[in-house]
């Protein structure tokens, strides 16, 4: 147990204490399994553990424009919440988790007490076939899942004593080669300022690494020496088509381009772009994806972090039935966006044990429409770190204004995004707080 009660485990770190640097860690399956279970997470989940200041590319101000926009321009109330408290599709594995980064699951049922659906939401504010709203009644635990009958004491990995991972969070099991590397890397055991050190990780602790992993490359020594955490330099100018994964640019048959009028100054930045309903559902659609699909979709994205490493260790510690989990994470049933340019698939529709009743899950969204945003008229103004609001007269003049941009020195010009370009834009969100101009007005250098 830590100081607050909460559950912990032990991590064994090598230390170089000379040149205060964490060489690598051994640990039990436990550490390992909530490493791993970082690529479940959904990016909004992230945003929000690290209270809108995350500092990963364009997220925290794409969820501040989800907190800001009215109800008015979602499709239904709980759509809004479904983006402010995005669902981890492996939640019934993450349960299980020695200690948890998120540990909340809530459970809702209509409040009519009279009513003879039998059926639950894990969304606030939706809507029960009988019209009533659902309420609040307790969390979920594995225990209400029809198909979570697994009483293995390992959540992901396999079946091996210890593992032994590196400063920047490659992971492989304890085995004479790795054994052999680390000598020969690290002079062991010639040297003898290397130091061996027993700490005890907790939830907070945990979560610290999970953003030290996002920004930065030496994740235990940071942890273990308390180094601050620089801001995110991560600028991306350039982006080619090589970052993607192959399989990122196969053809969508559903796909649609996106027109967008920009907004930019000579020779300069972008400044805004008015944009339709398809654009916003795309961009705050990211908030409800997994961090794994980001690894999947975007094998040479640049970024400060390593979760990338986390996310190339899979194949030899995990077990071969969750790979796919972490590789290919889906979304949380109704999650997925009406523009799904990731190609990310949605769970199956979930049943859970209520009592003695057997529910399935209630549809949060319009029950023929996968779009989170409402479709109409209404434009929005989109700016270069994504923040996104309605577009109107005299928002635009102010933020003109602001920007202290000659007329002269303005320039307006229709574009129609196709899917490489809206791929692009997805990436940049992730990797740089100049997502629209690093996407539409690459540097020329």
């Amino acid at each position: 147990m830590s100081s607050d009660g909460g559950p912990t485990f032990s991590v064994k770190l090598f230390i170089d204490k000379e040149k205060k640097k964490v060489l690598f860690a051994e640990s039990d399956k436990d550490f390992v399994d909530v490493l791993f279970s970082f690529l479940t997470l959904p990016l909004g989940t992230i945003v929000r553990l690290f209270d809108k200041k995350s500092q990963v590319g364009c997220l925290d101000e794409l969820y501040k424009s989800v907190e800001s926009l009215g109800e008015d321009h979602f499709q239904t109330k709980a759509c809004k919440a479904m983006l402010l408290a995005p669902l981890n599709a492996a939640a019934v594995h993450c349960n299980r988790l020695k200690v948890k980064v998120v540990d909340k699951n809530p459970m809702y049922r209509c409040k009519n007490a009279s009513c003879r659906v039998t059926a639950f939401s894990s969304v606030p504010h939706a809507i029960c076939y009988c019209k009533n709203v659902v309420q609040y009644i307790g969390e979920w635990t594995n225990k209400n899942c029809r198909d979570s009958d697994s009483k293995e004491d390992a959540v992901f990995v396999i079946g091996v004593a210890k593992f032994i991972i590196t400063d920047d969070l490659q992971v492989a099991p304890a085995s004479t080669r790795v054994m052999f590397s680390l000598i020969e890397k690290y002079g062991i055991p010639e040297k003898e300022n290397i130091q061996e050190k027993v700490i005890q990780l907790n939830s907070a602790k945990m979560i610290g690494l999970l953003r030290r992993a996002l920004l930065t490359k030496q994740v235990l020594t940071g942890l273990y020496f308390d180094v601050a955490i620089l801001a995110n330099p991560a600028d991306m100018c350039m982006l080619s088509e090589s970052m993607f994964a192959k399989q990122a640019l196969e053809t969508e048959p559903k796909f649609k381009a996106i027109k967008v009028r920009l907004v930019h100054a000579k020779d300069d930045s972008v400044l805004y772009a008015e944009v339709g309903q398809d654009f916003v559902d795309l961009v705050f659609g990211l908030l409800s994806t997994p961090l794994g699909t980001i690894m999947k979709t975007f094998r040479e994205l640049p970024q400060t972090g390593c979760v990338d490493s986390i996310y190339k260790s899979v194949a030899a510690s995990v077990k071969q039935e969750c790979q796919s989990l972490l590789l290919s994470p889906v979304l949380a049933p109704f999650f997925v966006c009406s523009s799904n340019v990731m190609q990310v698939q949605e769970l199956a529709l979930r049943w859970l044990v209520i009592g003695s009743t057997s529910c399935f899950e209630l549809n949060p969204k319009s029950v023929n429409d996968r779009a989170y945003i409402k479709d109409g008229p209404m434009n929005f103004m989109v700016t270069d770190d994504l923040q996104i609001r309605p577009f109107c007269l005299i928002n635009t003049l102010e933020f003109l204004r602001a920007c202290k941009v000659p007329k002269d020195k303005l320039v307006e010009k229709e574009l129609t995004l196709n899917k490489t370009q809206v791929l692009k834009l997805v990436g940049a969100a992730f990797g740089t707080s100049k997502a629209l101009s690093s996407v539409l007005m690459p540097s020329k250098k």
